[in-house]
């Protein structure tokens, strides 16, 4: 919805034209070249000729890119291609990925907010909250007519009775109580859950683990102090009040995989989390955020946040996510402090199957680089749109220009679709393009999203982890399309 409302905004820089490239999107059209290149003979081991840095400027209507950018190497003479399919995302998959991770401590109910298998302690939570809104019923609802108010009024009481029944037959804890990890209760919920009691001393609650049928997992640890993450920094040595080093942390987050079963994954990208203190203490907290992806020999999977129009509101897709099956990017993401795995999610688990070709042969980076030229101004229109309605602009905010920042450049393994294959995908050598959206203006200081970092100089620069504005296909030059999957 969100990129709906942009037309809704007076300042529309680049809504007026969006700008039209001379030629057709370089987008592949399943003309069989990339199959045809990957079924080819592997070509002679040699090491990819490409500048270590890229330094040049384009200019568009109300937009600067710039590339003052790395030009990222994988170490070896070797571009391999490989074919990778889901895990099967059962519930002995998920039995398997509770217990790992609770290792050896029993996995409980989880105390559910939503009401099923909740505590005394937390249905009282449920019907403070109900008795506050009755308490302060004219000021929340005075202003709705006379006869909305009596239909409120009634169905907050009848909630009320409903809690007040509740605790009554509710248990005064869930200790010692098991999880249900039937197949039954995986197959009728979707997911499998449970918590476990990681016997923190200053934890008044149990950590939840969740296990989804659509392959994604999730382990809620976080200590007691460390609030939501608001920024992502570089690491530039040990992080303030963290006594693990860098090296420590991805040890920890290793070890954590393996008690999982899962060895192949590595870390591609470490940052500072900085996250605000919970409480009325004015101090950061901070934690190693740590990214894991999938290689192929030596190739480092891409840890990528696309930022292109995935989902076709600006661009020619028109919506084909919604009618394909997804084509998600594994990774697995940790926020680890020296009392270990604070949070832990890991999206589309997946195995490689085999070594489709060991050597395929790439284009020249002159054509990645010209294909970029061509392509970037289009895919970055939608990018700059969504990021002026994240920025929550006020009246008194104006934006002149927008500058497109790409600083690293690197060669990595991307999941793409395989051709007539549902539920199997190929991992092939791609140019992925990383940088960060800066906008220019007046009185940007006061924008609303973490995201946002303002500059000395009143820049708003917006930047997430890992993100990419054009991801380009090493093998035939084609853009890919994150929604379509090719």
């Amino acid at each position: 919805m969100k990129r709906l409302i942009v037309f809704l905004l007076s300042l529309a820089l680049l809504a007026a034209c969006v700008p039209t490239p001379e030629e057709e999107f370089i987008v592949n059209k399943g003309d069989g070249v990339l199959t045809e290149k990957i079924a080819q003979k592997p070509v002679a081991e040699k090491a990819f000729e490409a500048p270590p840095r890229v330094d040049e400027t384009l200019e568009a209507d109300h937009l600067t890119v710039e590339l003052a950018a790395e030009v990222v190497l994988p170490k070896g003479d070797r571009y391999p291609v490989a074919e990778v399919v889901r895990k099967d995302y059962s519930a002995a998959w998920a039995r398997d990925i509770l217990t790992g991770i609770a290792d050896g401590k029993m996995l409980l109910v989880r105390e559910s907010e939503a009401g099923s298998n909740m505590t005394r302690e937390g249905i009282l939570r449920e019907i403070q909250a109900v008795q506050n809104s009755l308490e302060s019923f004219d000021e929340l609802y005075g202003n709705l007519p006379a006869s909305e108010q009596a239909e409120m009024r009634a169905q907050l009481n009848e909630s009320l009775e409903a809690w007040q029944a509740y605790w009554r037959e509710a248990p005064e804890s869930t200790d010692g109580i098991e999880a249900d990890l039937s197949d039954t209760a995986y197959k009728a919920l979707g997911r499998m859950s449970a918590e476990i009691d990681c016997t923190r001393p200053e934890r008044a609650y149990h950590s939840p683990i969740e296990a989804y049928s659509t392959g994604t997992v999730t382990f809620m640890n976080m200590d007691m102090t460390y609030g939501e993450t608001e920024q992502h920094g570089p690491v530039t040595g040990p992080l303030p009040g963290v006594a693990l080093t860098e090296t420590e942390a991805i040890e920890v987050a290793k070890s954590f995989l393996q008690k999982l079963g899962e060895t192949g994954l590595e870390p591609v990208l470490v940052l500072d989390a900085n996250g605000r203190r919970y409480g009325d203490d004015p101090r950061d907290e901070h934690a190693y955020a740590i990214w894991f992806t999938r290689p192929v020999g030596n190739m480092p999977g891409a840890m990528a946040h696309s930022q292109q129009d995935i989902y076709g509101v600006y661009s020619q897709n028109g919506g084909d996510r919604a009618y394909s099956e997804p084509c998600d990017q594994e990774y697995a993401y940790f926020l680890i402090r020296d009392s270990g795995v604070n949070w832990f999610d890991w999206v589309a688990p997946s195995a490689v199957t085999r070594i489709v070709n060991e050597n395929v042969a790439l284009v020249p980076f002159d054509t990645i680089l010209e294909t970029f030229r061509k392509q970037i101004v289009v895919e970055a229109f939608p990018a700059l749109e969504e990021a002026r309605v994240n920025a929550g602009l006020r009246d008194n905010m104006t934006i002149t220009d927008t500058t497109l920042c790409i600083d690293r450049i690197a060669l990595e393994s991307v999941r793409i679709r395989k051709e007539g294959a549902t539920g199997t995908f190929l991992l092939v050598p791609t140019w992925t393009f990383y940088g960060r959206l800066v906008l220019h203006g007046e009185n940007l200081g006061d924008l609303r999203f973490a995201e946002w970092t303002i500059e000395e100089n009143g820049d708003a620069v917006w930047y997430v982890p890992g993100g990419c504005y054009l991801q380009i296909n090493a093998i035939d030059g084609s853009v890919l399309n994150p929604a379509l999957g090719y």
